[in-house]
């Protein structure tokens, strides 16, 4: 039940190579991403999205659910991702260890993730075995038992698992970044909350959390395989009918409107500086950008990927390969309902810190003084769009995407316009949203002391 995890840099320069290639060449790519997705509405207002592929005998079912840190309060921290938890741990039907074995027993595979935005159930079982995966994930989500006994095991997890992503520096670095760059918005909690809300949280909190955003009008799910659209409509009205009904949290419905006001860009530099036992500086500056459903996100996602997605990008070049300052330095963009963070990050010696961050910073003020090349411009699009092909040879992954957009509220149309979005995404549009938004720095240094 892990999150799924990235390939290398090296390995996704191949994956893009050959998927751009493949496109080319008028390959198999082009028709998967033209298969059209259907969307259904059922009576407890469950959306489903349907796409059906027969290429091989298989299903993968994704439940997503508007459950994460940005549906938090303020000292329930944690919640989303300790509820998560807790479904595993045992339903009204099924042991933990039914759970587990109820899909490995037909060759098909349970996971879930949780994100700033949404928690993950996901199963892909052979067709065969489809009323299983779509029974045992309904499971989940209605019943779930939350025991007192489990709830105290599971608050002893997380807690360790606080205690060690902060002793990590990497991940350290980046959480203060998170925290201190949202500021009273939803997502300075991160996914873990702290060791003093997972502490307070009891079972009953756990419990009321649950049902309120585990309800058929706050979720979507998406299928993809070898199913027709009537044959999955049927199977997913059945097993999910006994999912509660009530309403979109008012919660949910509130936080748009008021999410300017809760994460206003910094007016002038932050800089957090922290002292750890460390062979190595870790270095993250962050910027606040824009949601997926913004005129910009697609202008952030190729300035990302300029700056220091992959072995050619800027950052990769100029500090590591030309200067040697750091063993690890890239860029990312996140795509979230909410301002999305633009963070890049670096790994050094102690003794290089400062001159990483000053390297950072400079690539950040060149982005907003000079247009990028049109070498750079094609790489950077052909890398997002050759990752985005990529990304659907993965029949969960097929599951999976549309049913975020249509939860993060662009529609699940959205994930088949993002090659042409940004194909259309031009030098000044990099230059203009570099100056709008990569302006005041968020800057964070965890390092061992000066000698």
């Amino acid at each position: 039940m892990r999150g799924r995890q990235p390939m290398s840099g090296r390995g996704v320069a191949l994956l893009v190579a050959f998927a751009v290639l493949l496109a080319l060449a008028g390959g198999p790519a082009p028709l998967r991403a033209a298969a059209p997705v259907s969307k259904h509405v059922l009576p407890n207002g469950l959306t489903v999205l349907i796409k059906e592929n027969p290429t091989a005998d298989l299903v993968a079912v994704d439940v997503l659910v508007r459950s994460g840190p940005r549906v938090e309060e303020a000292d329930e921290g944690g919640a989303a991702f300790f509820v998560r938890e807790m479904l595993f741990r045992g339903t009204a039907r099924r042991t933990a260890a039914e759970i587990a074995s109820g899909l490995e027993s037909v060759g098909g595979a349970l996971s879930a993730v949780t994100s700033l935005d949404y928690t993950e159930l996901a199963a892909v079982a052979p067709t065969a075995a489809a009323d299983t995966a779509l029974d045992v994930l309904a499971d989940l989500v209605t019943d779930a038992k939350f025991d007192p006994a489990d709830v105290e095991v599971q608050r002893r997890v997380s807690l360790a698992r606080l205690r060690a992503r902060a002793d990590q520096p990497a991940t350290r670095a980046f959480d203060l970044a998170i925290t201190t760059l949202y500021g009273a918005h939803p997502y300075s909690k991160g996914l873990l909350g702290s060791v003093d809300t997972v502490s307070a949280l009891t079972g009953e909190r756990l419990v009321t959390f649950y049902r309120m955003f585990f309800t058929a009008p706050n979720m979507v799910v998406s299928v993809a395989g070898n199913l027709t659209t009537e044959v999955a409509l049927r199977k997913i009205g059945r097993a999910f009918a006994n999912l509660r009904a009530d309403p979109v949290p008012h919660r949910v419905r509130l936080l748009p409107v008021v999410e300017s006001a809760l994460a206003p860009r910094p007016s002038q530099p932050q800089e957090v500086r922290e002292v750890r036992q460390t062979a190595a500086a870790w270095i993250t500056i962050g910027y606040l950008g824009a949601g997926v459903g913004h005129r910009d996100w697609a202008a952030l996602r190729v300035l990302s990927a300029i700056l220091g997605e992959g072995l050619s990008s800027r950052l990769f070049v100029e500090i590591r390969e030309k200067q040697g300052l750091a063993y690890q330095v890239g860029s990312s963009f996140s795509t979230l309902a909410g301002p999305g963070p633009l963070v890049m990050s670096a790994g050094t010696d102690p003794a290089n810190q400062a001159k990483v961050v000053d390297g950072l910073l400079r690539e950040a003020a060149r982005l907003r003084d000079t247009l990028p090349s049109p070498e750079e411009m094609d790489r950077a699009r052909q890398r997002i769009i050759g990752v985005h092909a990529i990304d659907h040879e993965d029949l969960r992954r097929q599951a999976f995407l549309p049913g975020l957009y249509e939860l993060l509220g662009v529609g699940s149309a959205f994930d088949a316009r993002i090659p042409d979005l940004i194909s259309r995404v031009t030098a000044e549009d990099v230059q203009r949203a570099a100056r709008l938004y990569v302006q005041q720095p968020t800057v964070v240094v965890v390092a061992p002391a000066p000698r």
